[in-house]
């Protein structure tokens, strides 16, 4: 992974966090799940919702396999489908950083040669 690709990844997250706390600030904390179900209602809204959940879900599953264990994988399941990318773009910046860039260790986590789990 490039610094170019760690730049680009903070500066996603910065963005995403300053969005995420203004509509938190304006709307509520506990509106988020309101608006995410009530907006089922327009077609392309829900399409987007649907397609984004699912993503979530994939990249919550690949976290929990990725994970050095299982309790750390169910924790990251649950942060990244609660959290989104709020919570694995910063995953992927800080395993970025602890694995010195290397793109193979970073998607294999603890499946990767050397890193002390199974292939």
């Amino acid at each position: 992974m490039t610094n170019l690709s760690r730049v680009a990844l903070a500066a996603m997250w910065l963005a995403l966090f300053y969005v995420t706390l203004q509509a938190g600030q304006a709307l509520g904390w506990d509106k988020a799940g309101d608006v995410f179900f009530g907006d089922m209602a327009h077609p392309w809204r829900a399409q987007f919702n649907v397609d984004f959940g699912f993503h979530l879900l994939v990249v919550a599953a690949w976290m929990a396999w990725h994970a050095s264990s299982r309790w750390l994988g169910a924790l990251f399941v649950v942060l990244a489908v609660l959290g989104g990318g709020v919570f694995t773009f910063l995953y992927l910046l800080v395993q970025s950083v602890r694995l010195r860039g290397n793109v193979a260790a970073v998607l294999l986590g603890r499946h990767y040669p050397g890193q002390g789990g199974t292939r």
